[in-house]
């Protein structure tokens, strides 16, 4: 059985300046239940990205967040295609 994934190790970034976002402990996890995504669905591959941060506009205490799963790399699906198989 896999181990669940702990959603307060999702990596948050700002679209805007591209800097991390850093979140009182528990933040991430009330976020998710508020917009009633399962945290069971989530993994490493998965991260936040906030439309703003307090580095780039100060005084705004909001920010519009979604959460994206990334996927390989196109070099990475031809190396893995390239591989032999045994």
């Amino acid at each position: 059985m896999r181990t669940p994934f702990d959603p307060e190790l999702l990596y948050v970034e700002c679209a805007k300046c591209g800097q991390p976002v850093l979140w009182s402990p528990g933040d991430t996890t009330r976020i998710l239940a508020w917009a009633g995504i399962d945290a069971s669905t989530l993994d490493e591959k998965c991260m936040i990205v906030s439309e703003g941060c307090p580095a780039c506009q100060p005084g705004q205490k909001s920010f519009s967040t979604q959460v994206v799963r990334l996927r390989k790399s196109p070099e990475q699906k031809a190396a893995k295609s390239a591989a032999p198989a045994n």
